[in-house]
């Protein structure tokens, strides 16, 4: 009798855990296929100059299936977005917090037959500028420009802006050879544009002092510490 009832008490459980789960799987499905909580208001940033077409793509889709797969293809229109940071507002709502790549710098290359500024951004995507006051310009007279230049490029600004310089008041000239940076008073051979990262820990210390009003050749030396010459 008492193994009976110990059978018929298992057999309770098992069942009442059951219909616990299968409740649950309803109440999800229900949720999932509620048209309460589809997608029905998108909120995101409308003066990035992006193209939004594939952000409407979740609309009347169920926010529960929300996620960053629903978006490659507007990460693919739109080369210079970092990524997006998705927030769901019960029950229809989308918040999109969209972040650019950081822009490096403005360059126009002289070598093309109609030269126009384009703005290099940190993962190497360039687009027509704009406006960009704040960034520093370059300009490439000649050529030839190794793989890896805009690489370097990228390398030597992120290291440049940790010093307290404007870079805004930073040019840059490249004429095939070598790449020389002109700042205020000051005006830096850098030489090839190879190791520019490092050769921008010099360039950043110069300029933060400002107390160089001349010249500067920074020479590679043997070693692995960089060399300079001053003319000031």
């Amino acid at each position: 009798m008492n193994l009976l009832s110990e059978v018929e008490s298992k057999s309770f459980r098992t069942f009442t855990l059951f219909i616990f789960i299968v409740l649950i799987i309803l109440a999800l499905l229900v949720s999932i296929f509620s048209y309460k909580y589809r997608v029905s208001s998108i909120n995101y940033d409308y003066e990035l100059n992006l193209n939004y077409e594939e952000l409407k793509g979740i609309e009347n889709l169920s926010i529960w299936l929300v996620n960053d797969d629903n978006f490659e293809k507007f990460y693919l229109d739109n080369p210079n977005v970092e990524n997006l940071e998705i927030s769901k507002q019960l029950p229809n709502v989308i918040n999109i917090d969209i972040n650019l790549y950081q822009k490096i710098i403005v360059y126009t290359d002289f070598r093309d037959t109609s030269p126009e500024q384009r703005v290099l951004y940190k993962n190497l995507y360039t687009a027509d500028a704009i406006s960009e006051k704040d960034l520093a310009h370059l300009v490439i007279t000649n050529g030839p420009i190794l793989d890896g230049f805009y690489s370097e490029i990228v390398s030597f600004i992120l290291t440049v802006q940790k010093y307290e310089v404007d870079l805004s008041e930073v040019s840059m000239t490249f004429d095939g050879n070598a790449l020389v940076i002109n700042y205020l008073d000051t005006i830096i051979d850098a030489g090839k544009a190879v190791d520019l990262s490092r050769k921008g820990t010099v360039v950043g210390y110069i300029l933060e002092k400002g107390n160089c009003k001349g010249s500067v050749k920074i020479l590679q030396s043997s070693g692995e510490d960089i060399e300079t010459l001053f003319e000031c």
